[in-house]
């Protein structure tokens, strides 16, 4: 009896040293990951920092942003380009409202991140992109202007999304300027049915004279 007890303590001395061991070398891989996780970013940011030095010149506006959500609108000023780089945040470029005379480029790299572009209604979209697992939508309607400016949008996307768009109101005057052309175009296909219908009538109308006019010519030789 006094054996079996011995061998029953050492195993539950035995069993406890293992458990404790695997809760410290738990420890130690969640402790290592934080740790790792941390220093990418930071090398991130540095690197995203750096970048915005050297990309940044002349009238170019730069916009960094990371870990957080920005709106930005540019109101009745000149916008001559823009650098945006983004990571693990939202951010809304509003130009509706920016005068933009020449073409312009918006440089776009994102991480993890969504961008939302608001260009105005006079100026073509040119995007070009580089994704991964990742979305970039462009929805500014094709104006028919070799004069307008264009807004030439070059995206760098990991796993994030851009949208490209006019101002709600804008879509929706565009919306209703369409509807408008359209009925107008049917009101007038709808004209020239019509005519033709009626010059077809007026021929089987004439072709009905006709014919009647005939029936009585021979009617009247029979009489005699």
């Amino acid at each position: 009896m006094a054996k079996k007890s011995v061998d029953t303590k050492r195993y539950v001395k035995t069993k406890g040293k293992k458990r404790r061991k695997r809760k410290l070398i738990k420890f130690i891989c969640a402790y290592s990951a934080v740790r790792a996780t941390v220093k990418v970013a930071g090398r991130l940011v540095e690197r995203y920092n750096e970048e915005d030095e050297v990309l940044e010149a002349g009238n170019v506006v730069n916009y960094f942003l990371a870990f957080k959500g920005r709106n930005i609108k540019v109101e009745n000023e000149r916008f001559s380009g823009a650098i945006v780089n983004t990571i693990c945040s939202g951010l809304k470029l509003d130009l509706s409202n920016a005068i933009i005379e020449d073409d312009v480029n918006i440089y776009c790299k994102n991480t993890m991140s969504g961008v939302s572009i608001i260009v105005p209604e006079n100026v073509k979209v040119e995007v070009s992109s580089k994704t991964k697992f990742s979305g970039v939508a462009n929805n500014v309607p094709v104006i028919d202007d070799d004069a307008a400016p264009t807004i030439h949008i070059h995206v760098d996307n990991y796993m994030s999304g851009v949208d490209v768009k006019i101002t709600q109101e804008s879509s929706i005057k565009n919306f209703i300027y369409k509807k408008m052309k359209v009925s107008k175009e049917d009101i007038d296909s709808e004209d020239d049915f019509d005519s033709e219908d009626d010059f077809d009538s007026e021929e089987s109308v004439d072709e009905e004279y006709e014919e009647v006019e005939s029936e009585d010519d021979s009617e009247t030789k029979d009489n005699e």
